[in-house]
C-alpha cells in the first residue's frame, strides 16, 4: 500500500522540484544581470581604451590571460574606426559570421566587434 501512494505522489514531486529548479535559474539570472549591470566601465582595459560612454561592462578574467565585454551605443562600423584610430591600423582584420575580430600586437590584443540592438558588442581579449 506505501509504494501505491508513493507512485501517485511522484508526478507532485517531478512538479515541484521543476518549480523549484526553475526558481533557482531564474535567481542565478536576476544576480548575473545585476551584477552586471552594476559593474562600472573602466577608462581602458589593459590599455586598450573603451568606447565613449561604454555600458553593461563586465571583467571576465581581470588577470592576464584577460578578457572585458561591453556595449557601445555604436554600429559595428563606428566602432570599428574607433579603434583603428586610437590604435592604428590593426594587424589582421577578418568578418567572421557578422563579426569583426581585431588583432593587435602578433595577436596578443584582440577585439571583437558584434551587431548588439541598436549597438555593438565589445568583446577584448589581452593575452599578453
Amino acid at each position: 500500500m506505501k509504494f501505491s501512494l508513493t507512485l501517485k505522489r511522484l508526478p507532485m514531486i517531478a512538479v515541484f522540484s521543476a518549480l523549484a529548479l526553475f526558481s533557482i535559474e531564474s535567481q542565478a539570472q536576476d544576480n548575473a544581470t545585476a551584477e552586471m549591470t552594476s559593474q562600472s566601465c573602466p577608462q581602458e582595459f589593459y590599455s586598450l581604451p573603451l568606447f565613449p560612454n561604454p555600458k553593461m561592462c563586465q571583467v571576465f578574467a581581470p588577470e592576464l590571460p584577460a578578457s572585458l565585454t561591453y556595449h557601445a551605443a555604436t554600429d559595428q562600423q563606428s566602432a570599428q574606426n574607433f579603434y583603428i584610430q586610437k590604435l592604428g591600423k590593426a594587424e589582421q582584420i577578418k568578418t567572421l559570421k557578422g563579426r569583426i575580430l581585431m588583432q593587435y600586437d602578433s595577436a596578443k590584443k584582440i577585439i571583437i566587434l558584434s551587431k548588439d540592438g541598436a549597438g555593438t558588442q565589445v568583446d577584448v581579449l589581452v593575452k599578453s
